[in-house]
This record gives C-alpha cells, structure tokens and sequence, in this order.
C-alpha cells in the first residue's frame, strides 16, 4: 500500500471532508485537537515565563477579547460574512487568531512590561468593532438572545452569590477571580447549546455531550457542564501548586467555554 496515499486518505476522510461536510467531530478529532491545544498552551506558558508575563486575572480579560473575536468571526462565517474555508472555520481559525493573540501578548508584553494587556486589548478591539457593527445589523432574534442572556444571569447570579457569602463553600472550593471567569465561559457554552437545540433546530457536533442531550435533554448540558467545571477547578486549585501553569489551564477552560458559547449565541441571533 502506498504510504503517502494512505496518510493523505485518512487526512481527508478525518480531519478535512468533516469540515467541509460540516459533519461534526469525531472521536479521533477531539483526540487530535486535544493534544495540539495542549502542546500550543505549553508553548505559550513557556514564552510568556521567559518574558516574566503574569498568568493573573489581567491575562485572563485580555483573553476574553480575544475570544470574543474569534467567536465574532466565525459566526461571520456561518453568515456568510466570510467566506467557508478552512482558516475561516474551526479548526483553523483558532489557530490564525490564535497565533494572532500569542504573537500580542509577546509583542506588548516585551515592550510595554506590565502594561501589555492595554495594548494587546486594543489589537482585539479594533477589528471586532467592524465585525461587531455588521453582527448588529444581523440580529433578527432580540427575544433569544434576552432568553439566553437571562439564563446566565440569574445561574451565574446564584453561583456568584455562594461563592462570595457561604463560608464553607468559600472556604472548600478557593475559587477566585480566574474560577469564575471559567465558570461563566463554560455557563455561556451550556446555555447557548441548550437553547439553540431546544428551540431553534440546532444540533451538538462533539460526540460525548450529543450522547448526553440526546438522553437527557437538551438542558441538561447545563448542570454537566457546570459539575465538570467545578470539580477540574478544584482539582487545580488543590493539586497544582505552580500558580501560572494553574492559572493558564484555568483561563484555557475558559476559553473553551466562551468560543464555542459565544459563537452559538452570535449564530442563533442572527438567525443562522
């Protein structure tokens, strides 16, 4: 058998044809996927030790911006904003805005020191003002996107509230400002998922949570995701003593809750 063709055949059939197809992930996907987030957040937590870049709560706001780009543009996408092509789509989009926002937080980290997250904040804003003012004349559903915006408020609301009032939960979970922004990505993922499939025909790509809201119903993509957040949170706030590798995984959780949360809510409103 032809090595080459055989390689470039399981290329095709696993990682490219989906994407066309817009078939959804398959297991050997998300194993892939999974192993290379792992391998660039490694590199970055190593780039950003080596220019003395704090992993805080400062890091983390500017990854929200960033986030909130990328999710922006690829609704784009699925509007047709954008053209459908592989580095307007998942997963090669995340790696374009990806190097785009590690190659800021170098850049300004190296010339403006403690103050990069200024700068880096402003790389993001300034395209996500002309994609944010096209999205604004896109919505058509301002009764879901209310509905989505008021689930997570009042669960999050709930959540913030024993976090900061209940002594023991306080003192057990020793979340702090990083925690809840991973809270609230994976919140976002949860609430936009479930009502998209409940209420606008929208269907699960990851094979694992599909399996779940298949059998339970689509809502209940809420208290799973909120259960597994909760317990890596404090696994990491309990077994990882190196506080930056702690912190970036945190704001990685985060990330991967806000993406694919904020990029759903985007599609829906827009009625795609």
């Amino acid at each position: 058998m032809d090595i080459a063709a055989y390689i470039s055949g399981f290329i095709n059939k696993y990682y490219i044809n989906p994407i066309y197809n817009q078939s959804g992930y398959t297991i050997i996907q998300e194993i892939t996927y999974g192993i290379l987030l792992f391998v660039m957040v490694y590199i970055f937590y190593r780039a950003c030790k080596s220019l003395k870049i704090e992993i805080d709560s400062k890091f983390a706001l500017t990854t929200v911006f960033y986030v909130i780009l990328i999710s922006l543009l690829r609704s784009m996408t699925d509007a047709g904003v954008l053209p459908h092509t592989f580095y307007t789509v998942t997963p090669g989009i995340v790696v374009v805005l990806g190097i785009y926002y590690i190659f800021s937080i170098i850049l300004t980290g190296y010339f403006f020191k403690e103050k990069y997250y200024k700068y880096s904040i402003i790389m993001a804003v300034l395209p996500m003002l002309y994609f944010g003012a096209i999205f604004l004349t896109n919505i058509v559903y301002f009764g879901t996107l209310l509905q989505i915006l008021l689930i997570i408020a009042i669960i999050y609301g709930i959540i913030s509230y024993l976090l900061n009032n209940v002594e023991y939960i306080k003192n057990k979970l020793k979340f702090d400002k990083i925690d809840k922004y991973a809270i609230l990505g994976q919140l976002t993922d949860a609430s936009a998922t479930a009502v998209g499939i409940a209420s606008h025909g929208y269907w699960e790509q990851h094979p694992i949570p599909r399996f779940f809201m298949d059998t339970f119903g689509a809502y209940s993509m809420i208290p799973l995701k909120l259960a597994l957040v909760f317990s890596v949170l404090y696994v990491l706030n309990h077994e990882v003593d190196n506080k930056n590798l702690r912190n970036i995984i945190k704001i990685t959780i985060m990330a991967l809750g806000f993406a694919p949360g904020l990029r759903n809510l985007f599609r829906i409103v827009m009625g795609v």
